[in-house]
């Protein structure tokens, strides 16, 4: 007698998923303590087409905000 003759439809579903949620779990904390303290990118480009394309315009909104 097999362990898989004893265990159900649910029972197997039940233990499929819970083996899936633990690889994918162990997936995102591998990706967490690989990524954990490195230092931000800095990306020049990006920075002076930040200060390019930026709403100055709502920055006196944001400064002096209306009355409401």
């Amino acid at each position: 007698m097999t362990f898989f003759q004893n265990v159900s439809y649910v029972d197997l579903a039940i233990i499929v998923a819970m083996v899936a949620v633990t690889l994918v779990s162990l997936a995102v904390l591998r990706n967490v303590l690989k990524t954990t303290g490195r230092d931000f990118n800095d990306d020049p480009a990006l920075a002076e087409r930040f200060r390019r394309d930026a709403p100055y315009h709502l920055l006196q909104d944001v400064m002096t905000p209306d009355e409401a």
